[in-house]
């Protein structure tokens, strides 16, 4: 019996053990249910699925599970949405789960293919992802690895993440799809690589307000832009190839200390375009064949280090400003031309004719002799090919004495003004003696008349040339002196007129010179002191040059005229400039709504104060006229083909019953061009705005939802006006409203539609509140609220931060890039089983809410109790075999 006894227990043990710890493996046949296996399945099974279709929706909350197909063919394992409402595999919390080697496929809008919230972990690895509207998704997962998936043509996103970190995507392709990868609401410190973008509608690589991520050898071709940073610092964009995309490359906006090198950025309207971002390292990149610009930097980016840089473009640089550095210290090394320094850029043009393709080298080094100075910067180590041969520059030789005669003993000083480079100086003064010093000082002993000859040499070969001193004797009376030689400017030009960019040689042929100042553009601001230097034209015009030389004994100045023409191009599709606008006279203060309607623009500029510098580039702008006059406007149309504009005046009248009103001459009035009876409170604040002082506007009645605006400043705009305005309706300057539930439309309007620009503010904010009777009776999602912007015939969604609340209201601040037409908005909570709206990645907020716990196909919904029973098959057994136990035990006794 005790035998017996002690058999029965050793059985319990073993069954109980092994029920609990023992990893099973589940196989789905074709007309099984995944969903059925997931729900049976413990942590550390593997549930492997034969070959076919399975139309079902897969939720997935246990952990450590490995979800394969039985092939690793994602053609023959088709999973494909049963119910278009949620996703078809939905992880929760379900960490170190593995899905690979299917296809998945076929959800409604706003639900993904693949879905990981609060996950970390997990490995999605050799799936086709496709005709889904997001491929993949996630959401507050970290340390995930998504790679070798197909997730193409989808109507969202490829891959997105929000508020997801330190995850790995690696060669995957996501192409065809609305957008490829975005990363969004600090997604930080993820990893992209080896990655495809292909053809996607809109970004290949989209980053919002993600810092710390490093984009490697991913390539992003043919779509609208290929990779685009937005309010993203730190991250780093290496070795990427960027080509054949519509209107960008590279697009950084408002994003700061990211490094961008080792890339190209080839075949593109714009290759790399910096737009209000400081901070940034753009070296070791090809840039070529774009037929807008190969660098583009806005007046609102600054302290930019751009070096090594290979650029081939017909306009290589479009540069707003003069604070970015366009070379690095001269340090050894092999640069981007193939020389034995880096320092500055390779600048060369389709044409052959750029500078860094005919600047001289004489040394070798690589680096050219002259400094390359193009409009706003100036290269002082350009670049040049060590492949193409130097033009052989003999030596010039040239001196000047301090004096020509006196008498002895006399000293003389001899100064050198030899060009092109000597490295050798040889002075015989003519008096049995020598010296090898560039600038040297003799003493005459004796009188006479000495013949004093420089010969100076480089590598290409010597020149020479004579003077004389006189030497008298101590009681001779020296002559008197001679009239003071003045210089006389001349100089000749290596071109005649051509198409821009032009490169222009300036050869000096001044005579009597020590110095040069050359002012290119005839601005009044001297552009190089080189005595014969070299400058490229990139804009179409006429331009007068201005030489003047100067000596001890005064100056002397010549002009000349260069003609750049417009850069040939064999294609008509040239923008077509046109606008509209809602008045044309009126009385002072004018609001004038400017309406822009081009056709085949790929950018705008509009110019209110006719001094040929876009002031906005907006497609819908408020121009407040404070004083009477007649004014002109220009809106200038580009594309690749060229420029268009059109111009339109504008008549300001005096109000004739204005009693002597008068406008000061600094600052703004502002203005609104929204309809009265569209408005249902307006409140103003008036602030004298300062360089380089924080502005703030407080709206302290609080008739409005907006509680302040703010900005800083970077010049003195003087007494400015702010209107913040509640509206009744939806804006009368708006097509329609945003697709979420709308709390409330309201306009900012900060002095002139001119004034609040990237170059007159930097970092604007809006504070404002929602009410939380709206919150509650709406049902909305509190973190779905947003701040929405309308520009340029579209809205924009902005990143919102919740600042504080009492008891009425929450006050939430946004970064905004301009003041316009607003609407703030929120989602409504999703019902359980239903997802919430996505975000697009424009509008840089969250997408995909948490999906609903609703289960689908052959799934039995279980309580707590029965997901023990599942999770531990052998505790049934140990039980039934305890009470056999028992009940023997006891009819022995």
């Amino acid at each position: 019996m005790h035998r017996l006894a002690t058999l029965l227990v050793g059985m319990l043990i073993f069954v109980s053990v092994s029920g609990i710890v023992t990893a099973v493996e589940i196989i789905v046949e074709p007309k099984g249910s995944i969903q059925a296996a997931v729900s049976s399945a413990s942590s550390g099974d593997e549930i492997i699925v034969k070959p076919g279709t399975y139309t079902e929706n897969i939720r997935i909350t246990t952990q450590n599970l490995v979800i394969r197909s039985e092939s690793g063919n994602p053609e023959d394992t088709v999973v494909t949405a049963k119910d278009l409402r949620t996703n078809v595999f939905s992880l929760d919390q379900a960490n170190n789960t593995q899905i690979s080697g299917f296809k998945i496929k076929g959800t409604g809008d706003k639900y993904a293919g693949v879905s990981l919230v609060r996950c970390s972990k997990c490995t999605i690895t050799n799936n086709e992802i496709t005709e889904n509207y997001d491929g993949i998704y996630l959401r507050s997962s970290d340390n995930n690895k998504l790679s070798g998936n197909k997730v193409n043509s989808n109507r969202g996103y490829g891959m997105s993440l929000s508020r997801s970190q330190k995850n790995d995507l690696s060669n995957n392709a996501a192409n065809l799809n609305n957008f490829g990868i975005v990363l969004q609401e600090s997604s930080n410190y993820n990893n992209l690589l080896n990655n495809r973008l292909d053809s996607n509608r809109n970004y290949g690589i989209y980053l919002a307000n993600s810092n710390n991520c490093k984009l490697t050898d991913n390539t992003a071709i043919n779509n609208d832009r290929g990779i685009y940073f937005r309010n993203s610092n730190t991250n780093k964009i290496l070795d990427n190839k960027v080509s054949e995309n519509n209107v960008y490359g590279i697009l950084i906006s408002f994003s700061n200390y990211n490094t961008i090198s080792g890339n190209t950025a080839n075949k593109t309207s714009r290759g790399i375009h910096l737009d209000s971002s400081d901070g940034n390292t753009v070296s070791g990149n090809t840039v070529a064949s774009n037929s807008y610009s190969g660098l583009f930097m806005c007046a609102g980016s600054n302290d930019n280090r751009v070096f090594n840089n290979y650029l081939n473009n017909t306009y290589n640089a479009d540069i707003y400003n003069r604070r970015n550095t366009w070379n690095t210290t001269r340090t050894t090394g092999t640069n981007i031309a193939g020389g034995s320094y880096i320092g500055g850029n390779f600048w060369a043009t389709p044409a052959g004719k750029g500078f860094s393709q005919t600047a001289q080298d004489v040394n070798g080094d690589g680096i050219a002799d002259t400094e390359y100075a193009g409009r706003n910067f100036t290269d002082y180590l350009p670049l040049v090919s060590t492949s193409t041969p130097q033009q052989s520059i003999l030596p010039v030789a040239d001196f000047s004495s301090n004096v020509t005669s006196g008498n002895a003993p006399l000293n003389v000083l001899f100064t050198d003004k030899s060009t092109g480079t000597p490295t050798a100086w040889n002075w015989d003064f003519g008096d049995g003696t020598n010296s090898a010093v560039p600038s040297p000082v003799h003493t005459y002993s004796s009188a006479g008349t000495y013949t004093v000859k420089l010969t100076v040499s480089n590598p290409n070969g010597t020149a020479s040339k004579t003077g004389a001193i006189n030497v008298l004797q101590n009681s001779e009376p020296v002559p008197e002196p001679s009239e003071p030689v003045l210089p006389v400017a001349d100089f000749s030009t290596s071109t005649i007129p051509g198409p821009a960019p032009l490169a222009v040689q300036f050869t000096d042929l001044s005579q009597n010179a020590d110095s040069w100042s050359w002012d290119f553009d005839n601005n009044g601001q001297p552009d190089s002191a080189i005595q014969s230097p070299v400058y490229v034209y990139e804009v179409p015009g006429d331009y007068t040059v201005n030489l003047s030389v100067s000596n001890q004994n005064g100056t002397s100045s010549k002009t000349a005229t260069i003609t750049v023409l417009e850069a040939e191009n064999i294609n008509n599709g040239l923008p077509v400039a046109d606008f509209s606008m809602n008045v044309s006279e009126g009385y002072a203060p004018l609001s004038v709504l400017y309406t822009d309607v081009s056709q085949k623009a790929t950018g705008i500029g509009w110019d209110f104060d006719n001094d040929g510098l876009a002031d906005v580039s907006s497609g819908t702008v408020v121009y407040v006229y404070p004083a009477p006059g007649v004014y002109t406007v220009t809106l200038t149309a580009a594309n690749e083909n060229g420029t268009a504009s059109k111009t339109a005046t504008i008549t300001v009248l005096k109000e004739s019953s204005s009693g002597g009103s008068s406008h000061s001459s600094g600052g703004s009035v502002g203005g609104s061009p929204e309809p009265a009876k569209n408005v249902e409170t307006k409140e103003l604040s008036q602030v004298f705005i300062t360089n380089g002082k924080a502005v703030k506007f407080d709206l302290t009645k609080n008739t409005t939802c907006v509680a302040y605006v703010s900005f800083d400043a970077k010049k003195t705009l003087g007494k400015t006006t702010t209107i913040v305005e509640d509206l009744k309706n939806k804006s009368a300057l708006v097509s329609e409203l945003p697709s979420d539930e709308v709390y409330k439309s309201f306009n900012v309007w900060v002095g002139n539609g001119g004034i609040a620009t990237s170059k007159n503010i930097e970092n604007p904010e809006v504070c404002f509140k929602v009410e939380k009777a709206w919150i509650q009776d709406k049902k909305i999602d509190r973190p779905s609220i947003a701040l929405n912007r309308y520009s340029n015939k579209t809205w924009e969604q902005l990143p919102v931060n919740l600042l504080g609340e009492d008891e009425k209201c929450l006050y939430f601040t946004a970064d905004v890039p301009g003041f316009s037409s607003f609407a703030i908005t929120g989602k409504i909570e999703p019902m359980p089983g239903e997802g919430a709206t996505e975000i697009e990645p424009g509008q840089e907020t969250g997408s995909i809410e948490e999906e609903g716990m609703e289960s689908t196909g052959s799934e039995v919904k279980k309580g707590p109790e029965q997901e023990e029973n599942v999770k531990a098959p052998g505790f049934e057994i140990a039980i039934g075999i305890a009470c056999l136990l028992s009940v023997f035990l006891y009819k022995r006794t």
